[in-house]
């Protein structure tokens, strides 16, 4: 998926579809989520082929914030509006706010995730969530940032090549 960046790519191969981690919960969202290689119920009518050929990079995003709120079951999101049909499908009971900052953050009953989109641009951000101290789990994704603050957890971060 990095065509964009092939050394970028080669350099983090090794950490593809769940290689290395330990974590039972890290290790199932990498691998139920982010790899997942099945399709999804709604992803006939949400990426259409014609998106999906002409913005791939974009689709792969939506589809994983899709995939994010199906996952995580959230209470509340906030969101950017271009963005708010892929989560109402994923959760539709979640109550959807709107926010202009390239941060989805997703609240539920296991904690709170929030998701960094457009990772390169937004890296200060990127650093100044991760380490924060309540901050349990990142995922680098390198287009997309994961971090976790989830209290039943240990503090670790991840490479992850998708």
């Amino acid at each position: 998926m990095l065509i964009r960046n092939p050394l970028v790519w080669l350099r983090r191969i090794r950490h593809r579809c769940g290689y290395g981690i330990h974590s039972p919960f890290a290790y199932s969202l990498v691998t139920q989520v982010l790899y997942c290689p099945g399709r999804y119920y709604a992803d006939a009518w949400l990426y259409p082929r014609r998106e999906r050929w002409l913005r791939p990079r974009l689709t792969a995003v939506r589809r994983l914030m899709f995939r994010l709120a199906n996952r995580w079951q959230p209470t509340l999101v906030s969101a950017p509006a271009e963005l708010h049909p892929y989560l109402h499908e994923g959760c539709r009971r979640a109550e959807l706010h709107e926010c202009q900052a390239p941060l989805v953050t997703f609240e539920g009953r296991e904690g709170k995730m929030v998701a960094v989109i457009d990772l390169q641009r937004h890296r200060r951000e990127w650093q100044e969530l991760k380490n924060a101290p309540q901050v349990t789990v990142t995922f680098d994704l390198y287009d997309v940032g994961l971090v976790l603050f989830v209290s039943r957890l240990n503090k670790q971060n991840y490479i992850i090549n998708w």
